[in-house]
């Protein structure tokens, strides 16, 4: 057997290998009786005619094919054997020829590669978000909504009213604007039209797009609720049954449409007059009298401050952990195959279908409704897909440069932490439950991530301790991409390539 192997840019190798002719010609005399086996031929028993008289029945290519099939799966095991290749999941035969050697040609998806150059290198500021005291204010404020005393009102809307509002109102675009943003307001338009009666037409331009649209929903007079900038002084004034139309002006700083103008047409509907309860001791005594020691405003405001900076920390570390990944990905090489993208799109199809069973729905009750096929929906979901592969082919190198890894006690350390969340009459069921290998595997997973996050921060910030000096990070547990040993050893059909592919797990 002689085997020559090419690696390609799309990190698969082509494996040609050419065979002995007495392997074919062997290979043939096996397909040719098997075939007999299941065809009349005039004048001969099933399984009983000589091979000259079959292949002039069913035809020589008939007898090559099915040979080729036959002989493909022990040629690949032995090719992959000799070639030292390491494959990630299971190769397809490409093509064969028999003349003038017979020669078998296969394509591997290879064990993807990462490369991190000089991650330890990277540095990206850190700024630490802090509480401000509006902020609270504006929390301690919602408090006093929540035991306001709310009564009918008969005089026009004022500042810190409550007003039940019918709102339409629409941005008028120039000609360029986006297809997709037209689609958008259309898509939107007809849902609404089809849940509510409107009272009065609303004309709008062909390029306009809509705002904000509400029927019956209530908003409070307040400047630093609004909506869009003045949109309650506008209001202020106005009386039950009355319709106002104004222009309103979005801030430079609005994510889509800076600076652009909205035109609204807004009905009041009911005017409320709120009274707020004092903000004070007994303010806060009510709204933490089920704890077992209600809080005064001061602790109240203290312990409102610390969740909320909690929060904030915790979603800016988030934030910061994926700039520095992104950061680390940009000057790493990255190699996979596109079998590794095509099994994580898989599994985000996957994904979605079971959400969409939940509420008793199919994805082709999915792809009827929005009118996609399944191509459309793969090259939907494949750049996450892609963005998924190459980052956990990262994080995965990462944890083993950085010699990372959850010992045992750790482990045990957040089932018992977990555990302790649980009531007492359910702790043995959960025991049961978190002795299941599985579920252990992905706690273990899930803490191995937080470990790599947490590093890469520290890279990022100069802060990373020297690789394997922390006595926490021990004996070894591999990270490793997921895949099924005797998948990757045997070959498909060309045509089946990449549905067989996609039962491996990236």
């Amino acid at each position: 057997m002689n085997i020559q192997t090419e690696h390609r840019d799309d990190h698969t190798a082509r494996m040609v290998v050419e065979l002995e002719t007495q392997t074919l010609e062997q290979a043939k005399q096996t397909a040719a009786k098997r075939i007999s086996k299941k065809i009349n031929i005039p004048g001969f028993r099933r399984g009983k005619a000589p091979y000259r008289v079959i292949a002039k029945y069913v035809g020589e290519e008939a007898i090559v094919e099915d040979a080729v099939e036959i002989i493909s799966n022990d040629v690949y095991r032995e090719a992959l054997d000799e070639s030292k290749l390491e494959p990630y999941g299971p190769g397809a035969l490409e093509e064969y020829h028999v003349e003038p050697t017979p020669t078998l040609t296969f394509t591997v998806p290879l064990q993807p590669t990462v490369a991190l150059n000089n991650y330890r290198d990277v540095r990206v500021e850190y700024t630490a978000p802090e509480v401000t005291d509006e902020q609270i204010d504006q929390v301690m404020k919602h408090l006093q909504m929540e035991k306001a005393v709310v009564e009918d009102s008969s005089r026009p809307a004022a500042l810190g009213d409550r007003v039940t509002l019918d709102v339409h109102s629409v941005i008028e675009l120039e000609d360029e604007a986006s297809d997709a943003d037209e689609n958008e307001a259309d898509d939107s338009g007809d849902e609404d039209a089809d849940e509510h009666e409107h009272e009065h037409e609303h004309t709008h331009g062909e390029n306009d797009v809509t705002f904000m649209h509400a029927h019956g929903e209530w908003f409070m007079l307040d400047p630093a609720d609004d909506p869009i900038p003045g949109f309650s002084e506008a209001l202020v004034g106005a009386n039950a049954d009355e319709t106002r139309n104004f222009e309103l002006t979005l801030p430079d700083d609005h994510e889509e449409y800076p600076g652009k103008t909205v035109k609204f047409d807004v009905t009041v509907k009911k005017v409320e007059n709120v009274t707020l309860p004092p903000l004070n001791d007994d303010l806060a005594a009510r709204v933490t009298a089920e704890e077992e020691q209600p809080l005064t405003l001061l602790e109240l405001r203290v312990r409102t401050r610390e969740n909320m900076q909690r929060e904030l920390d915790k979603e800016a570390l988030d934030k910061y952990t994926n700039s520095v990944l992104d950061a680390i990905m940009e000057q790493a090489e990255i190699k996979y195959p596109d079998a590794m993208v095509m099994d994580q799109v898989q599994q985000l199809l996957q994904r979605l279908d079971e959400n969409l069973r939940q509420n008793r729905l199919t994805l082709n009750d999915y792809m009827q409704i929005y009118r996609q096929s399944i191509n459309d929906l793969v090259a939907q979901y494949r750049p996450s897909a892609e963005q998924i592969v190459r980052r956990s082919l990262t994080l995965r190198e990462i944890g083993i440069a950085e010699q990372l890894d959850v010992t045992d006690a750790a482990l045990e350390a957040r089932l018992d932490e977990m555990m302790g969340m649980v009531n007492e009459e359910e702790r043995v069921q959960a025991r049961a439950l978190f002795d299941n290998d599985r579920l252990r595997d992905s706690i273990r997973e899930s803490m191995m991530r937080d470990l790599i996050l947490e590093r890469i921060a520290a890279i990022a910030r100069g802060e990373a301790p020297e690789i394997g000096s922390e006595a926490e990070i021990s004996a070894s547990a591999e990270v490793e991409t997921e895949t099924a040993s005797t998948d990757a050893e045997a070959p498909t059909e060309v045509s089946d390539a990449e549905s067989q592919s996609s039962e491996q797990e990236a």
